[in-house]
């Protein structure tokens, strides 16, 4: 069996994938979600940093118990994300986490060498960070020196198709079974939910299932999660056959 392990920017923007992580879950696989950022600006107005922080990692934790996923959660502050020193700190906890689960497959955001358009700069920074530690993670001459064994090789990316992203999917997974279990997923954010629907005018548990069904129409599923393949070298799986 496979371990698929996901980075995702903000608690949340795992319900992307939701369906996917549950299907490989219940089919055996070993799947982990480290969420990077920890919600110290998201939302919740009327609340301290230190509170927006504990409801954003207890929602969290709640979600991957849905999920059917091991959770990882990296805390870096949100506002300082974006900066060279939590980049590098954010990095070293990266860097520990692929070594510790070794993964076969990573699940990012889009990003390089994808070149698609992402609308958060968070997202970017998921995406690119992981990419790149991915290869030295690998290395023994990197691993070894910080006491980790090193991964078994370099994994295979696939790119997440987020919600307000328009990327087009090249690789679908049916979800029609799993389609509730992604919307319950999506509830843990009880938090979330008013502040995106103020902010941002989006209802988040029915814009997960419309883009869901609509993928699903794409492929003759009643609901589907899209995908994208990383075109990059030693990124890509060699099949056997053309599907189906």
């Amino acid at each position: 069996m496979a371990v698929y392990l996901a980075f995702v920017a903000h608690r949340d923007d795992e319900i992307n994938i939701a369906g996917t992580l549950a299907r490989l879950a219940d089919d055996g696989h070993e799947t982990h979600v480290a969420c990077i950022t920890n919600g110290s600006r998201g939302g919740l107005f009327d609340k301290s940093e230190d509170e927006r922080k504990v409801i954003a990692h207890s929602e969290f934790h709640a979600s991957c118990e849905v999920i059917g996923c091991t959770p990882h959660w990296l805390d870096i502050n949100e506002h300082d994300f974006p900066k060279p020193d939590a980049q590098q700190v954010a990095r070293e906890r990266i860097f520990r986490i692929l070594c510790e689960v070794n993964p076969n497959c990573l699940i990012l955001h889009p990003g390089p060498p994808l070149q698609q358009f992402d609308y958060h700069e968070h997202h970017w920074l998921a995406s690119s960070l992981p990419y790149a530690v991915s290869y030295s993670a690998s290395n023994p001459n990197y691993a070894t020196p910080l006491g980790l064994k090193p991964m078994d090789g370099i994994p295979v990316v696939y790119h997440m198709c987020s919600i307000g992203t328009p990327v087009v999917p090249n690789r679908y997974v049916d979800i029609s079974n799993y389609l509730d279990r992604k919307l319950d997923a999506a509830a843990c954010y009880e938090s979330q939910l008013a502040f995106l629907e103020k902010q941002h005018k989006a209802k988040f548990i029915e814009l997960h299932r419309a883009q869901s069904v609509v993928f699903g129409s794409y492929c003759g599923a009643d609901a589907a999660e899209g995908f994208c393949t990383s075109p990059a070298w030693n990124r890509l799986v060699a099949e056997g056959t053309l599907p189906e």
